[in-house]
């Protein structure tokens, strides 16, 4: 890691990951705490999830596709300068009309989950494309301590900011935070080799430059890529789904903090807090863990920290717990993604890495649309029963990353469906 952290690029790069993260992290905290706590909030706030994460599910085939056929640095771009303007036009309005009404809080939301749908894939698609795969693992690590630092601080300053200054000034320190990271981006070196002639060689049953046939053919290529590596596809899926439960959580936190425990924003700050130090441990640990132990290995370890910290969430209801079980769940979570990050940089080619990509975040959208549609439950038995299904989900996706831990290779290494697959 002392290495990267001397290279420009790396420090440019993290730079304006941390600010573009603080302002959006700032914004989601912010929007969700003030929705919650208006007369019929919770489930105006359900809505307002469920209809973004349908909409971005729509929208995620095509935005796959046009990666990989696009330069990945436009794209990185193109993600900072939405959030920049998405959020100077509502702080405006909300100037402009006095405050913000529901629909408005809504909107803001789905504007700043918009610029998470835009950035990461892009990110993720850069940084394998400008850096050697040695550096792989401890680039994921290196981007995971950045991005929960950011929600570190963005929780902090959220807790403080929400009930002292108005949301539209919030707003406009976001636009900021997306301006500055425009700029630190704008002048890092790239070329697009994957749009290069040599690009258009077929990389295992999939064409890199063949022309989308209809909105889904990024998603159906990537899901042909993976369907010759059942074990592979397998591990992946189940090794994703620590992140597909703390978005649907995400939902859930300001509810049980204000329903079920009943306090204040300082404490949802205080979990936020407690969730990125867990994180940062893990994106620590992890690139270590992974140089002498494989992800098949590692994944199962820390989706059982994961787990154990949905039971203390679900069992032990006091603020104090909360944070304890905060720490849990940033550990597994950021762990998990770690690992699973850093196995699929080694072993999915680059020329297809949008496509594959887009497919476990189609995949990741249709779960969280399920899942959020059946928070219901917690109109009728309370947040710590959407906890509980979500916790029989975790146990069923650990079974699966038990069965199919055996596809993955040493550390460092290709799995062995994925390296036999490369050639033609």
């Amino acid at each position: 890691m002392k290495v990267l952290l001397r290279d420009t690029r790396v420090q440019r790069l993290l730079l304006a990951n941390t600010l573009g993260s603080i302002g959006s992290g700032i914004t989601i905290f912010s929007v969700p705490w003030l929705l919650v706590h208006r007369p019929g909030g919770s489930e105006a706030y359900r809505w307002a999830t469920l209809a973004t994460t349908l909409v971005l599910f729509a929208f995620m085939p095509a935005y796959g596709a046009w990666l990989d056929r696009h330069s990945r640095k436009t794209a990185l771009l193109a993600s900072e300068a939405w959030g920049l303007l998405a959020t100077t036009s509502m702080a405006g309005l909300g100037l402009a009309l006095g405050g913000f009404s529901s629909w408005q809080l809504m909107t803001i939301y789905f504007c700043g989950m918009c610029y998470y749908t835009l950035h990461y894939p892009a990110k993720f698609a850069f940084i394998q494309q400008i850096f050697d795969r040695s550096h792989y693992q401890s680039l994921v690590g290196l981007l995971e301590i950045q991005g929960q630092t950011a929600m570190m601080i963005s929780g902090g300053l959220g807790g403080i900011l929400v009930e002292r200054i108005p949301l539209w000034l919030i707003l406009m320190i976001d636009a900021t935070t997306y301006a500055a990271s425009f700029v630190l981006q704008a002048g890092l070196p790239y070329q697009a080799t994957h749009l290069e002639p040599r690009a258009a060689a077929q990389v295992g049953n999939v064409s890199a430059t063949a022309k989308p046939s209809g909105l889904w053919h990024g998603v159906v290529e990537g899901w042909r890529w993976l369907q010759a590596r059942p074990q592979l596809m397998l591990f992946l899926t189940c090794s994703l789904m620590p992140f597909v439960v703390v978005m649907v959580s995400n939902y859930l936190f300001p509810v049980y903090v204000a329903q079920t425990l009943r306090a204040g924003p300082k404490v949802f700050a205080g979990g936020e807090i407690a969730f990125a130090l867990g994180a940062i441990a893990a994106g620590a640990l992890l690139p270590r863990l992974l140089a002498r132990a494989s992800a098949a290995t590692t994944v199962p370890g820390t989706m059982l920290v994961f787990l154990a910290g949905m039971v203390v969430l679900i069992v032990l209801r006091h603020p104090l717990i909360y944070l304890v079980a905060g720490v849990l769940l940033g550990f597994g979570n950021a762990g998990s993604r770690v690992a699973r990050s850093a196995l699929m940089l080694h072993t999915v080619p680059i020329e297809v890495m949008g496509r594959v990509g887009i497919f476990y975040n189609v995949l990741d959208r249709l779960l969280r649309t399920v899942l959020v549609g059946s928070m219901v439950i917690v109109d009728w038995w309370g947040p710590p029963a959407g906890f509980l299904l979500l916790f029989a989900i975790m146990l069923a996706a650990l079974a699966g990353v038990y069965a199919s831990r055996a596809a993955i290779g040493e550390p460092g290494q290709p799995a062995p469906a994925a390296a036999s697959a490369r050639s033609p």
